[in-house]
């Protein structure tokens, strides 16, 4: 966009200057705007480069969210798999106790293996 200067500006140039002396410096003055509009644009597309840089190494793309999301299904999947093992280590200790306990009942207590049978149903 070509620059233009103000009417008042040429006018006092004129003033002072006379009219063709006015022209000239007007000419420069707007060729001069006109490479400083330039510039500031070409300012304004090489800041605009540099920021899109800057964004693109410190924010995620699509590709880092999937390669996480990937790492974190791993460790879930690992991690149940851990769960599971010791639930099943759980389950076989508890069966342990339960017969541990039993045993000690029916050895402390006479009336307690009556009564277990009558539970299940062996003795009347």
């Amino acid at each position: 966009m070509a620059a233009t200067l103000p009417i008042e500006v040429y006018d006092l140039l004129e003033q002072k200057v006379g009219r063709e002396d006015a022209r000239a410096v007007g000419k420069i003055l707007t060729a001069s705007l006109d490479a400083i509009e330039k510039r500031a644009e070409a300012l304004v597309i090489q800041k605009k480069a540099e920021i899109k840089d800057e964004l693109t190494k410190e924010l995620s793309t699509k590709e880092d969210i999937a390669k996480l999301e990937g790492r974190l299904n791993e460790r879930i999947t690992a991690g149940e798999g851990r769960l599971n093992e010791r639930l099943t280590a759980m389950d076989w200790k508890i069966k342990v106790y339960f017969l541990i306990l039993l045993f000690v009942t029916l050895l402390t207590n006479k009336d307690a293996l009556i009564i277990i049978g009558r539970i299940v149903g062996l003795l009347k």
